[in-house]
């Protein structure tokens, strides 16, 4: 097994087909890779479901061990898997494997007279077989039934139950399928079937009044609370005979009489009339004009039509009969089963329990799936295509990453290519979870931008993980905008919408400590310029207030009063100023400039010396597994970066050879400056 040196680790040489069976029999912990997700890779989603054994998302390494040991057995020629190519052709297989052979004599009856045979031409046939109105699972449509009778048996079926997703996309039955409705239907038709229980005048004891009696319902259930309650009035009234005339009209004596909706409110809440001791509710205009439209209602839907009564009055009795009759359509309804079988009336439920229809579904089924055996060879000689054409290429993204560092390839898991701050990113993979992805790269020794992607034409999101190995940070930071250009050739808008902060360069990691010690002593520049402004205008404020308040002035002050005040302490000041620059002149005077010269190279390099080794450490350890891993991938092997590999995952693009560049004056005005400034520290030295 060859073995060849990849970003300061040694990664598989997976070249042809003989160093793909050779990596199979390699103990697994020298593999890159061991495990990782199936949304990863950029590969035909078919070749990864067949990879994708225990259907758990994930690609392991005893899976694709599995998969290159089955491509070995089944074929006999392996230049197919060195040309990496997905035409199949029948001389190639193992006349000695079982499996072999029946995939051999498959082509034979789906391609005669040809040795070549395209991947397009065997999905072509798959597709064929899963349009079938049977699928190899046994979910019939509506379409596989020849007699009419059948077809719209499915077809109802199919309104009320959800039913297996069919091959080609549709929805079918099975006989799961079929059992379950059945057994459903059977209790739905128990539950319609008191429907057919009689009253004493011959009416349906559960729907008198036929398909008005929900209506009647409602009408009752709108009124009830309030008609139980003026019952219970006069009940309290029989006790108390006063109690009426104490609650009554029943409005609460603090009511706003000037607000309508509060007004509304309290006759809501109000009983329906007055109690009396015949306990008779009279639909006479003395009842509570809140409740009129509902009485009325409840009158014309429920007491004329179910009581055959005329009259305008209703007794306890009546009450209670009304309340008999409707309760009990009430508790029928609350144990309706199934009610999405509704859309299907009673009559018609009853002829699709016909036993002749449920064996017609049954014979198709089992027809198709004594001749599913065909169906799933189809399957087999696809997989085997997509072996002998991928399976070496997902070994290279898999059990070795040569494709990583190679400047002219992508690797089947990199997303593509970051254009942000005049620098293009080349390295990215992709973010499932931001918060999981986060978590673990945590302890990370990278700068990572987590950057998201948007597309104008595409209702899709995608999130992918940016590192930056070279040069500085410089404007990359959380809501920077730039193009991302993905490896399908297509642009997204990309924004920073997280960072991982690491240093970047050596560079930067180096001048990091001058870095902090300039931004402490800009904000505490920023804090004594804030203090000194504050006194400033402090005192700015007393020397109005006393303007404003002293009286006016009765002759004018002599001139050696305020102004010899002002001309005191300005002397004062200036005295202070001047002794304060004879001082620093005098201290810089007794140093030579060599010694002014060491004293700062000595002081950089004691900040310099051990943050270079910091610096050196930390960049050392940078690896880019942890961009794997923190997508869930289980990766073995350490992969440090070195020079070159930094400047080729994070590079600034360099200006064409015949390029001009033209300065303004400014830019010579600043070059001028320096220099004159270097000629005089020169000269001071010396």
């Amino acid at each position: 097994m060859n073995f060849k040196r990849f970003g300061n680790s040694y990664h598989p040489s997976l070249r042809s087909a003989d160093d793909l069976k050779r990596a199979c029999l390699l103990d697994e912990s020298l593999w890159v890779a061991t495990s990782a997700p199936v949304h990863a890779f950029r590969m035909d989603l078919e070749f990864l479901r067949q990879l994708d054994i225990d259907k758990d998302q994930r690609i392991k390494c005893g899976e694709l061990q599995e998969a290159i040991t089955w491509l070995f057995c089944i074929l006999s020629d392996v230049s197919g898997v060195d040309a990496a190519s997905t035409t199949l052709s029948p001389s190639h297989l193992n006349p000695g494997h079982p499996q072999a052979k029946e995939i051999h004599s498959l082509l034979e009856q789906l391609f005669p007279d040809t040795d070549r045979i395209r991947l397009e031409d065997i999905r072509t046939w798959r597709t064929r077989l899963e349009k079938r109105p049977v699928s190899e699972t046994g979910v019939v449509l509506p379409d596989a039934a020849e007699d009419p009778a059948c077809r719209r048996f499915l077809e109802d079926l199919l309104s009320v139950m959800e039913g297996r997703e069919h091959p080609g996309g549709q929805r079918g039955i099975d006989a799961e399928t079929l059992h379950t409705f059945h057994r459903n239907s059977a209790t739905r038709l128990a539950w319609l079937a008191q429907l057919r229980e009689t009253d004493d005048l011959g009416r349906s004891a559960i729907q008198p009044l036929g398909e008005d009696t929900a209506s009647a319902h409602a009408a009752y259930l709108r009124v009830k609370d309030a008609v139980d309650h003026f019952f219970d009035l006069c009940d309290a009234a029989d006790l108390d005979p006063h109690s009426p005339d104490r609650n009554w009209p029943g409005l609460p004596p603090d009511l706003d009489w000037n607000d309508p909706a509060k007004v509304k409110e309290a006759l809501r809440h109000a009983p329906l009339c007055k109690p009396n001791p015949e306990r008779l509710l009279k639909f006479d205009p003395q009842l509570n004009p809140a409740w009129a439209i509902e009485l009325h209602d409840f009158r014309q839907q429920v007491v004329i039509p179910l009581l055959d009564r005329t009259d305008e009055v209703m007794t306890q009795e009546i009450w209670d009969r009304i309340r008999e009759i409707l309760e009990r359509y009430g508790r029928w309804r609350s144990e309706e089963t199934f009610p999405e079988f509704a859309a299907l009336s009673t009559e018609r439920l009853e002829e699709m329990q016909n036993a002749t229809l449920t064996q017609q579904v049954l014979d198709l089924i089992r027809h198709q799936s004594e001749a599913a055996i065909s169906v799933q060879q189809v399957r087999t000689v696809e997989k085997l295509a997509l072996y002998q054409g991928l399976l070496l290429e997902f070994a290279n993204n898999f059990i070795s990453f040569p494709y990583l560092y190679d400047p002219d390839k992508r690797a089947g898991f990199e997303m593509g290519t970051l254009i942000m701050d005049g620098r293009r990113f080349t390295l990215s993979v992709r973010v499932p979870d931001r918060a999981a992805y986060l978590k673990n790269i945590e302890g990370g020794t990278m700068f990572i931008m987590i950057v998201e992607l948007i597309h104008p034409g595409r209702e899709e999101k995608l999130e992918v993980a940016v590192p930056a190995t070279s040069g500085h940070q410089g404007n990359l930071k959380t809501g920077k905008h730039g193009i991302f250009q993905h490896v399908d050739g297509s642009q997204w808008f990309a924004t920073v919408v997280h960072i991982a902060d690491n240093p970047i360069s050596m560079g930067e990691a180096m001048m990091e400590p001058f870095i902090r010690l300039g931004r402490a002593v800009t904000q505490k520049m920023e804090s004594i310029t804030q203090s000194a402004e504050k006194k400033l205008e402090q005192s700015g404020g007393e020397l109005v207030s006393q303007v404003q308040t002293a009286p006016p002035p009765q002759a004018a002050p002599p001139a050696s009063a305020n102004g010899g005040n002002m001309l005191a302490g300005g002397g004062i000041a200036i005295a202070a100023l001047g002794s304060s620059f004879a001082l620093i002149t005098k201290i810089f005077s007794e140093i030579q400039p060599l010694g002014i010269v060491k004293g700062l190279a000595v002081a950089i390099l004691a900040v310099l010396i051990p943050s270079s080794i910091i610096a050196w450490m930390r960049l050392r350890r940078r690896d880019m597994s942890v961009l794997l891993e923190g997508a869930n991938w289980a990766v073995n092997s350490r992969m440090r970066l070195n020079r070159t590999q930094c400047r080729s995952f994070t590079r600034k693009p360099r200006y064409p050879e015949d390029s001009h560049f033209q300065r303004d004056r400014e830019w010579w005005l600043w070059r001028g400056l320096w220099i004159v400034l270097i000629l005089y520290l020169v000269s001071r030295l010396l």
